[in-house]
């Protein structure tokens, strides 16, 4: 008797990958405005502490932005770890939560990490408020991103511009400001945090290069102290500015 070979089963066709949803247009929008400024992005894992980071570009499912700033940062860039984002552009505050998804390789080989997109962003213009000129009588220093000692040359409750030596290098709007020693007259001195939203050519030197740059920075979130002594400054230079 002659047995027929059973025939080989054939296997299941293969299930097709879920379609990803694309992510929204304005985040879209704002990532790519990110990313083409150079922008600085503050990445807050929680308790308190910040990091930076910059986007470098923009995939089919998620975003990828630089290893963290400083490195210590990277330990929360382990996939499933959800972080808040933040940056500054043109005056506006993006806000937004993202998930990390793991670290890669990208272009040339360049360490980075890749992130899920947000489902949305949230914008919020920065409060204006009239600035009030020193006389000479206001500076402030920092160490990071280098060491500047600098004239403040205008002052408001939501942040000052200053004048600094272009030698030391250029601050780029976004750039994070994290501890600033600020002496305005006689009061105390005070440490704030502050965001760059502009830089300018305050003076040109030899061969039209710049030899100074005027900065303008907001301030982050002041503490009271900060505030109360800000505020004070402010009411003796519109007292005296209004008796001249």
């Amino acid at each position: 008797m002659l047995f027929r070979k059973p025939k080989a089963k054939e296997p299941p066709p293969a299930r097709p990958e879920p379609e990803i949803p694309p992510p929204p247009e304005e985040v879209i929008r704002v990532l790519e405005q990110l990313q083409k400024a150079g922008s600085q992005v503050l990445v807050r894992p929680g308790g308190g502490e910040a990091f930076t980071t910059v986007v470098l570009g923009l995939g089919r499912d998620g975003f990828f932005v630089d290893t963290f700033s400083p490195p210590e940062g990277d330990r929360f860039g382990v996939p499933g770890r959800l972080l808040d984002f933040e940056s500054l552009i043109q005056g506006v505050t993006y806000t937004f939560e993202a998930r990390i998804l793991g670290k890669v390789q990208y272009l040339d080989e360049l360490p980075a990490f890749k992130v899920a997109y947000p489902t949305a962003v949230r914008g919020e213009r920065r409060r204006r408020s009239p600035r009030v000129d020193t006389v000479g009588d206001a500076s402030l220093s920092f160490l990071e991103p280098f060491r500047c000692d600098a004239p403040v040359v205008n002052v408001s409750e939501g942040g000052c511009a200053f004048e600094y030596e272009a030698e030391l290098g250029r601050l780029r709007p976004g750039t994070r400001i994290p501890e600033i020693l600020l002496e305005l007259g006689r009061e105390p001195v005070v440490t704030v945090s502050a965001r760059v939203v502009g830089n300018v050519v305050a003076e040109l030197g030899g061969l039209t290069l710049p030899r100074r740059y005027r900065a303008s920075v907001a301030f982050e979130p002041l503490a009271d102290e900060a505030a109360e002594v800000i505020r004070r400054y402010l009411a003796g230079r519109r007292g005296l500015d209004a008796s001249a």
